[in-house]
């Protein structure tokens, strides 16, 4: 038979030139393409694809749906058995002071205006046990079956502490209260209302009057509670004071006693106007003594400059009026002598006379200076005694304020100390008279502005929330359990995941054949030549159409199929394959190479007495061994008895020469080949085929399967172009199991029903 251009379908004799030239444009193309798309940088790993994620959730609907189903279920089930539960509300404003009808200080602390924590703690107030306990003493609740949300529950509790107290154990007597109080304060709520001095308190029941009933209590006993502690600081503060004033009047008594009795033993009066008098008569004397010794040294300096000075040069002599006035007479008299001179004798009475006077004159004035000079001695003489009197007199002062102090040391002690105690005495017994007085005087701070009425409608269960919250939360559960099962499912689902695990292209997508009518067994592998409109034929043949653009020389001319594991289609997959080759009118051979587990023979109900094994392990010509099928242009080689070493036979020369017989012979040559995993057939067959595809069934094989039987292709240096993905489920196409490969297969095809009736 002579070997046709596996690249040509079949068209008419005027396009066959035509059709060559496009399809090496197109393998030129396909060869472009993927230089490029090595190029391309590898995806980032981190890369979060939603529509992926929205796929996986779509492909895992149904255990979304059945989670959330049977949450909400559980929930309306859980809410139809909880008890009904009625709320009831009181609002009470709460200021941060009250008003003053006095204006005095309260004994209370007063908090700032600023404070951040004074209704912080009026919200613990509310939801303090002294409160509790008070509410449920005062509605005599011990006994009561309806107290709190479990009403059984409670009355279970009270009769195990009754029976607590009749056996007589004091320390679990005090239980009680300490777990009532807990179930009571568990049905209160506490709900400040945002920018206002109010606050809303609600209580939970089972009871909707009892509801009222407690949360009206609550409230009055929270005033009453905090008037109490108003009037009870002041009560405290009041004895307090009084005590502390029995203390300081006594010590006040003491106190003067003892400063009377060291008056009366040291004779003081009042020391302190003596000592204020000695310390001004101090301050004069000091005053005194610089004023006489700065006379003393204007005086000390008269007398060194008298000691010095001529007695015509003595200063006070110059200045003195006597001293000038006899100068003037005896100049007078010395110009009478003169003119006298001229008429008289000195020896002349006359002139005797005014001699005479003249010396009178100067003894005078010599007698004069003398008495200067006396004076300025004596008043020199008398300064210098009135310093030292009055050093002396100072230092008498000086000693007599010193004695005196020292005296008064303990004197200012004891006085010190009556007047701190007076002091104390007087406003420790002014704040108890105003204690006193605020005591009665002090308004609350706390008012109900809105009692409790009986509240008309249940506050739990709410149903609808539940349910809204249930559905939200079971669609959540579901979608976690959706991620959870997808993790653990290493299965290929779509054509995306074989594509990323075999780093080829994946060159079919055959769907799974479901329905009453779909066949089973070996005759799904002819499903597509006997149904040529169905979904499986067009399957197969557009994995025919991708395989002429697989290599630039077109289909290749030896070709492989293989898989991870058995059952997952490659017997189907090349049965059909090469009837599409054939469909084309390309000789087409097929070889059932999986010895093992031979089936091609039952595909196309034909002998299996020689086949393969006749022909690797004797002379026998393949055209004795070769069958023909019923379909034009196909030709089948069975597999032979099974022999007991199928790895021996197909690593021989034999199949080498099979392989390039058939290949000169036929158009195509298609290998039905065994699984990978555990045999080495596979690889054998790998190594003599110009190509392989590895076929995996989507959601049976699985991930580490495939990767290991890759592996052991690449070993072998098998020529892997591709791969199919078998058994789709068309169904789950639209959910994102394809990938990116939009196949579909709803339409039909005149021209295969004609070429199959021709």
């Amino acid at each position: 038979m002579a070997a046709q251009d596996s690249s040509e379908e079949p068209v008419a004799p005027g396009h066959e030139l035509a059709l060559a030239d496009m399809q090496k444009q197109l393998a030129r193309y396909e060869a472009a393409l993927s230089t490029i798309s090595e190029a391309q940088p590898e995806a980032d790993d981190d890369f979060i694809d939603l529509r992926e994620l929205w796929n996986m959730l779509l492909r895992r609907r149904w255990t979304i749906i059945i989670t959330a189903g049977v949450i909400l279920v559980a929930t309306m089930i859980v809410t139809a058995m909880m008890t009904p539960i009625y709320r009831a509300t009181t609002v009470v404003q709460i200021e941060r002071d009250s008003g003053k009808v006095l204006d005095f200080e309260g004994v209370t602390a007063e908090e700032s205006a600023y404070s951040r924590d004074f209704y912080q703690t009026q919200y613990e107030l509310l939801q303090s046990r002294t409160l509790a306990r008070r509410v449920i003493d005062q509605l005599g609740m011990q006994d009561s079956p309806t107290e709190a949300a479990e009403p059984s529950a409670l009355v279970g509790l009270l009769s195990d502490v009754k029976s607590l107290f009749a056996s007589g154990e004091p320390a679990l007597e005090e239980a009680l209260p300490a777990n009532l109080e807990g179930r009571f304060l568990k049905n209160l709520t506490v709900q400040p209302v945002s920018n206002s001095r109010l606050v809303r308190l609600h209580y939970d029941s089972p009871n909707r009057e009892q509801a009222a009933l407690i949360v009206n209590t609550i409230s009055q006993a929270y005033v009453d509670m905090n008037l109490e502690r108003r009037f009870e600081a002041s009560t405290y503060a009041k004895s307090f004071l009084e005590d502390r004033i029995k203390h300081v009047r006594a010590d006040l008594e003491d106190s003067e006693r003892a400063l009377v009795e060291y008056t009366q033993a040291r004779g003081i009066i009042n020391q302190e106007d003596k000592q204020a008098i000695l310390m001004e008569k101090l301050k004069e004397m000091n005053r005194a003594q610089v004023e006489a010794e700065s006379e003393r040294i204007e005086a000390e300096s008269q007398y060194q400059e008298m000691l010095t000075a001529s007695a015509d040069g003595l200063a006070e002599a110059l200045n003195s009026q006597v001293i000038q006035s006899l100068k003037a007479n005896r100049t007078q008299l010395q110009s009478q002598y003169q003119e006298q001179l001229k008429i008289y004798k000195p020896e002349y009475p006359k002139m005797q006379q005014l001699q005479n006077q003249i010396d009178q004159i100067d003894a005078e004035i010599l007698m004069e200076i003398s008495n200067i000079r006396d004076g300025i001695k004596i008043k020199y003489q008398a300064k210098l005694r009135e310093e030292a009197k009055l050093d002396e007199s100072i230092a008498a002062y000086r000693e007599e304020i010193l004695d005196l102090n020292a005296r008064s040391t303990d004197f200012q002690t004891l006085k010190r100390e009556v007047d701190t105690n007076r002091e104390l005495y007087d406003g420790l017994l002014q704040r108890m008279k105003e204690v006193g007085v605020a005591a009665g005087v002090t308004n609350n701070n706390i008012s109900v502005v809105d009692k409790a009425e009986i509240p008309r409608g249940k506050h739990k269960p709410k149903t609808l929330l539940n349910m809204a919250l249930a559905l939200v939360l079971g669609t959540f559960a579901g979608a976690a359990l959706a991620f959870l099962f997808e993790m653990l499912d290493d299965t290929v689902k779509g054509a995306s995941d074989l594509e990323k695990l075999v780093k080829k292209p994946v060159l079919g997508i055959i769907p799974r054949l479901t329905g009453k009518d779909a066949p089973k067994g070996e005759q799904v592998a002819l499903h597509g030549y006997l149904e040529p409109t169905s979904a499986l034929a067009e399957a197969h043949r557009s994995m025919r159409t991708a395989l002429m653009f697989s290599t630039a020389d077109g289909a290749p001319k030896v070709l492989h199929f293989t898989s991870a594991g058995p059952g997952e289609g490659k017997t189907t997959t090349a049965v059909n394959t090469a009837i599409t080759l054939a469909q084309t009118g390309s000789q087409v051979l097929l070889i059932d190479g999986d010895m093992r587990n031979p089936s091609l023979h039952k595909v196309f109900s034909r002998p299996n007495d020689n086949g393969l094994t006749n022909y690797l392990t004797s002379d026998a010509k393949p055209g004795r061994v070769t069958q023909s099928t019923g379909i034009d242009s196909l030709f089948v080689m069975t597999s032979g008895p099974v022999p007991p070493n199928p790895a021996e036979l197909l690593h021989g020369s034999r199949m080498l020469d099979l392989v390039a017989l058939g290949n000169q012979r036929f158009d195509y040559v298609v290998i039905d080949g065994p699984p990978l995993l555990g045999l080495a057939d596979a690889l054998l067959l790998a190594d003599v085929a110009h190509a392989t595809l590895f076929v995996a069934a989507a959601g049976a094989a699985r991930t580490g399967s495939v990767e290991a039987g890759l592996k052991r292709l690449q070993h072998s240096r098998a020529n892997v172009v591709g791969a199919v993905l078998t058994k789709f489920d068309l169904n789950k196409a639209s959910y994102g199991y394809g990938g990116d490969y939009g196949y579909s297969y709803s339409y039909s095809y005149g021209v295969d029903d004609e070429r199959k009736s021709a």
